[in-house]
Protein backbone atom coordinates (compact mmCIF):
# COMPACT_ATOMS: atom_id res chain seq x y z
CA UNK A 1 0.00 0.00 0.00
CA UNK A 2 1.14 3.60 -0.84
CA UNK A 3 1.70 6.24 1.44
CA UNK A 4 -0.91 8.04 -0.20
CA UNK A 5 -3.55 4.70 0.11
CA UNK A 6 -3.02 4.52 3.48
CA UNK A 7 -3.10 8.47 4.28
CA UNK A 8 -6.73 8.38 2.48
CA UNK A 9 -8.23 5.50 4.36
CA UNK A 10 -7.33 6.51 7.58
CA UNK A 11 -8.80 10.16 6.73
CA UNK A 12 -12.02 8.09 5.37
CA UNK A 13 -12.25 6.07 8.69
CA UNK A 14 -11.34 9.08 11.10
CA UNK A 15 -14.08 10.98 8.83
CA UNK A 16 -11.13 13.82 8.56
CA UNK A 17 -11.43 15.67 4.97
CA UNK A 18 -8.08 16.50 3.33
CA UNK A 19 -8.86 20.49 4.02
CA UNK A 20 -9.00 19.32 7.49
CA UNK A 21 -5.39 17.22 7.48
CA UNK A 22 -3.66 20.28 5.56
CA UNK A 23 -5.17 23.04 8.23
CA UNK A 24 -3.63 20.46 11.00
CA UNK A 25 0.12 20.03 9.92
CA UNK A 26 0.24 23.63 8.28
CA UNK A 27 0.17 23.18 4.55
CA UNK A 28 -2.30 24.48 1.88
CA UNK A 29 -5.18 22.12 0.80
CA UNK A 30 -3.36 22.31 -2.83
CA UNK A 31 0.19 21.49 -1.42
CA UNK A 32 -1.15 18.50 0.60
CA UNK A 33 -3.55 17.53 -2.90
CA UNK A 34 -0.11 17.55 -4.91
CA UNK A 35 1.98 15.48 -2.35
CA UNK A 36 -1.10 13.05 -2.23
CA UNK A 37 -1.37 12.82 -6.26
CA UNK A 38 2.70 12.57 -6.47
CA UNK A 39 2.78 10.34 -3.43
CA UNK A 40 6.07 11.88 -2.86
CA UNK A 41 6.38 12.44 1.22
CA UNK A 42 9.40 13.48 2.96
CA UNK A 43 9.97 11.29 6.40
CA UNK A 44 8.99 14.54 8.64
CA UNK A 45 5.72 15.01 6.93
CA UNK A 46 5.07 11.60 7.22
CA UNK A 47 5.50 11.95 11.07
CA UNK A 48 3.27 15.39 11.22
CA UNK A 49 1.04 13.80 9.09
CA UNK A 50 0.61 10.92 12.14
CA UNK A 51 0.68 13.26 14.65
CA UNK A 52 -2.28 14.85 13.53
CA UNK A 53 -4.16 11.78 12.97
CA UNK A 54 -3.55 10.91 16.69
CA UNK A 55 -1.36 8.41 15.24
CA UNK A 56 2.52 7.22 14.61
CA UNK A 57 4.80 6.44 12.06
CA UNK A 58 6.36 2.90 12.44
CA UNK A 59 8.70 0.35 10.30
CA UNK A 60 8.67 -3.15 10.96
CA UNK A 61 11.67 -5.49 9.69
CA UNK A 62 9.82 -8.36 7.76
CA UNK A 63 12.63 -11.20 9.02
CA UNK A 64 12.50 -10.85 13.15
CA UNK A 65 9.20 -7.94 13.42
CA UNK A 66 11.13 -5.60 15.77
CA UNK A 67 9.38 -2.28 15.02
CA UNK A 68 11.33 0.93 14.63
CA UNK A 69 9.10 4.02 15.78
CA UNK A 70 9.90 7.52 13.82
CA UNK A 71 9.56 10.64 15.41
CA UNK A 72 11.04 14.25 15.48
CA UNK A 73 11.73 16.28 18.22
CA UNK A 74 8.32 18.44 18.90
CA UNK A 75 10.60 21.82 18.16
CA UNK A 76 10.80 20.73 14.20
CA UNK A 77 7.59 20.05 13.84
CA UNK A 78 5.33 22.27 12.04
CA UNK A 79 7.76 24.22 11.04
CA UNK A 80 8.86 25.03 6.90
CA UNK A 81 10.65 22.36 5.44
CA UNK A 82 12.57 24.87 3.09
CA UNK A 83 13.90 28.54 3.63
CA UNK A 84 13.75 30.55 1.28
CA UNK A 85 17.08 32.00 -0.05
CA UNK A 86 17.93 35.24 0.59
CA UNK A 87 18.59 37.65 -2.61
CA UNK A 88 21.18 39.96 -2.99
Amino acid sequence: MSATEAIKNILKDKNISQVELAEKIKVTKQNLSNKLNRDNFSTLELVEIADALNMKLLLKNVSDQTEYLIDYPSEHKGKPKRTKKESD
